[in-house]
């Protein structure tokens, strides 16, 4: 890291730090344009940026601007810093709530489908979305075939979970 780099991210943290005191004394508007400063920061020499942008998407569903806060994960997600985990299921919750919109059918689809893949705890709900996007043509190309596919797979799974409840 060069002496310049260096300086950058010092003064990063200190305009973190700032950013945070603000927010823990409720001065809103000072946190804010501390975070919104560091997260315009358009180079990974810090990942003051996308914790940065989590603090305003905590800001913005504070103000019930879901889809601002949405907008903000959907961007840390898409930036995929290899320090913040878990980013998946914030999305998945915030759409599965309704409190978020992709505005990208492409990117909606492709979420879904690494969701259903990835994300055993959002499995049913991401493949539910993907049978919508086949049978719908939403992202994608309809594809009956993988209509059927998924909700075959969706039947089953309801049945294995029926035995296991009637077992217990």
């Amino acid at each position: 890291m060069s002496a310049k780099q260096k300086i950058f991210k010092d003064e990063y943290a200190k305009l973190f730090k700032t950013g945070v005191n603000a927010y823990k004394i409720n001065d809103y508007k000072s946190s804010y344009n501390c975070f919104s400063s560091i997260a315009k920061i358009s180079n990974n020499l810090s990942n003051y940026k996308y914790e940065a942008k989590i603090w305003l998407a905590s800001y913005f569903s504070s103000k019930k601007d879901y889809q601002k806060a949405f907008e903000f994960y959907l961007d840390i997600y898409y930036g995929k810093p290899p320090n913040i985990r878990g980013i998946e299921l914030l999305l998945a919750e915030s759409v599965e709530k309704g409190l978020g919109d992709f505005k990208n059918d492409e990117k909606a689809f492709n979420f879904y489908l690494g969701l259903y893949t990835n994300v055993p705890e959002y499995r049913r709900f991401a493949r539910n979305c993907l049978i919508k996007c086949y049978n719908l043509g939403i992202g994608v190309s309809k594809d009956e075939e993988k209509v059927y596919k998924l909700e075959n797979k969706a039947l089953n799974d309801f049945e294995k979970e029926d035995k296991l409840k009637i077992k217990n």
